[in-house]
Parts: C-alpha cells; sequence; structure tokens
C-alpha cells in the first residue's frame, strides 16, 4: 500500500528533539513520502535532511490542524496514494515496529482509522459522549482521500485562537463529518470497548508519600469520560498502540505514578527511555523518581 505521512512539528525552543529525530526516521521506513511542517524550525537539521521529502516551515498559527492541511496541500492530487497518514510530536514513539500497526486487522476495513479513539468532548460539550480519534495519529484511506468529503473538510481548515475551538471543531468535528459522510472509522484502541479503572490499576499509582498526587488521580479517574491516552497509558500499550503521549509526563493531569508508566514502556517495548528523560530535562516534566527506576532513568553515558 503506498503511504504518505505529514508530520507536524513544534518545539518550544525551536529545536528538533533527538526523540523526533528517531520518529521520522522510523516514519521513513514505513511510508512512501515524507512531509514535515514545523511551526517553530526554519530548516531541517543534518541528520534529517536525507530523510524528509519535503520540508515546511510556517508560522506558528492555527495548530496542527494548519500545519496538516500545508502538508497536505504540498502532495498535490493524491492518486499515486492509497493511504495518508498525520501525526505530531505529541507523543514519544513510535515505540516499537510501526509496520505490524499498519497491517493491524483491527482497522483494515476503516476509512478513517486511528490508534486511539476517545469519547472525550470538550468544555462547549459537556458530558456528553463524542466518539471521535485522538488527533496525534489518524489516517485516511481511499474512497475517502478521493471523496467531496475530504476536499470539504480540509478546505473548511482555517486557523483558530483557542485549543478547545480547534478540538471541537476539527479533532471531534473530523470523526463526525467523516462519519456522516457514511464512512467507517476504527481505533487500536477504542475507550467505548473498555470499563473504568480496576483496583489492580489504580493500586501502582497511589502512594502514601505522595498524597496530593494519590488523591488528585482517584477523583480523576471517577470523572468520565476520560483521555485515555493520558489517563490509561498501559491499556493503549496492551492494545499495541506503539507510542505514550508527551504531556502525560509534562502536566500528569490524572496523577499517574510516572515511574511506573515510564517501567512499563521500558518493560513492553525496545524504545530506549532515555529519549523521553532528555527531552523532559529541556521541556520540564513532572518527577519520574516515583517508580523506583533509577537505573532506567541514568543520563545516558556520553
Amino acid at each position: 500500500m503506498a503511504r504518505a505521512l505529514v508530520f507536524a512539528h513544534y518545539d518550544q525552543d525551536g529545536l528538533w528533539a533527538d526523540y523526533v529525530v528517531a520518529a521520522l526516521r522510523q516514519y521513513r521506513a514505513a511510508v512512501d513520502r515524507l512531509v514535515v511542517v514545523s511551526a517553530s524550525a526554519r530548516a531541517l537539521p543534518p541528520a534529517l535532511q536525507p530523510v524528509v521529502d519535503t520540508f515546511i516551515p510556517r508560522d506558528n498559527i492555527g495548530y496542527d490542524f494548519c500545519s496538516w492541511r500545508a502538508g497536505i496541500e504540498s502532495l498535490g492530487p493524491l492518486d499515486a496514494f492509497e493511504e495518508l497518514i498525520c501525526t505530531n510530536d505529541s507523543v514519544y514513539g513510535p515505540l516499537a515496529d510501526l509496520a505490524p500497526v499498519l497491517a493491524d486487522p483491527r482497522v483494515a476495513d476503516a476509512d478513517l482509522w486511528g490508534m486511539c479513539l476517545s469519547e472525550q468532548g470538550t468544555r462547549r460539550r459537556g458530558k456528553a459522549s463524542c466518539p471521535h480519534l485522538q488527533s496525534w495519529f489518524f489516517a485516511m484511506r481511499r474512497p475517502l482521500l478521493e471523496s467531496p468529503a475530504f476536499q470539504g473538510f480540509w478546505q473548511s481548515v482555517v486557523p483558530l485562537d483557542r485549543k478547545d475551538d480547534i478540538i471541537d471543531r476539527y479533532e471531534i468535528g473530523m470523526s463526525e463529518h467523516f462519519l456522516q459522510a457514511g464512512f467507517q472509522m476504527a481505533a487500536l484502541y477504542d475507550a467505548r470497548e473498555h470499563a473504568l479503572a480496576t483496583r489492580r490499576e489504580l493500586w501502582p499509582h497511589l502512594a502514601i508519600r505522595e498524597p496530593k498526587r494519590s488523591w488528585r488521580h482517584l477523583r480523576k479517574m471517577r470523572d468520565t469520560p476520560h483521555n485515555p491516552s493520558e489517563c490509561f497509558p498501559g491499556r493503549l500499550l496492551d492494545a499495541g498502540v506503539p507510542f505514550v503521549k508527551a504531556g502525560l509526563f509534562r502536566v500528569n493531569h490524572y496523577g499517574l505514578n510516572l515511574g511506573h508508566v515510564l517501567d512499563g514502556v521500558a518493560a513492553a517495548t525496545p524504545y530506549d527511555v532515555r529519549l523521553i528523560r532528555q527531552h523532559l530535562a529541556r521541556v520540564g516534566g513532572k518527577p519520574l523518581e516515583s517508580g523506583g527506576i533509577r537505573a532506567i532513568l541514568s543520563p545516558p553515558s556520553r
């Protein structure tokens, strides 16, 4: 299957993190054309120049959907591709070989598919279930690519100032738009198929020495619907999703034991978790030591 991939990049310091370089090298091996759109860097580093087919620098307006639109437009006619993937640098990974994921039977018949399907809405939508693919990795296939619905959606993408509006109109709105047009949607992890957290899942994230975080975890886990990629990273790994959200380690909205999460990544995948630590050391992150994995988190040798 011929594939194109558009990668949306943004770095607060205008840099190319090592985890991003590693990700793009893996994507290169999995796709036929690789487009990188950066809203912060003006040029590719030497390490990526032989990897990327098209590089597009742009102003930091409109968030990732505007970057994806620019990248899609740069491809011209999509006749040569059976699948178009859009992803970004808000996740660490791929944590393992991407080839089995791209051939996974759970998404084989879908016109629109992704890594994670969430029911979480926006403030405007409240507690209502809003099934949609999280936009940090999604893919579109024929006949969706040649449909009026595809053209209509991407032509409607314009810069919006508020992130909540972006999620409402484009992330949730994209899934709704294509479903209403009659296309099939699927994900490796579908939150609609999973129950609330079990005691076994809660226990590793509770600690007497961290009462505030532990209480936040218990309180947030009762508040549904969740953001599954930041609430249940272990479940996503078990479902074969080879990514973990970077924002989980920077914000930790659900009060997880981040050391335990990173321990799970190290145990379940061949990924070099030092790439995660290196990035967090520069941009800031929550404490990781609570997992008791200091050996894994030690700085890489120089």
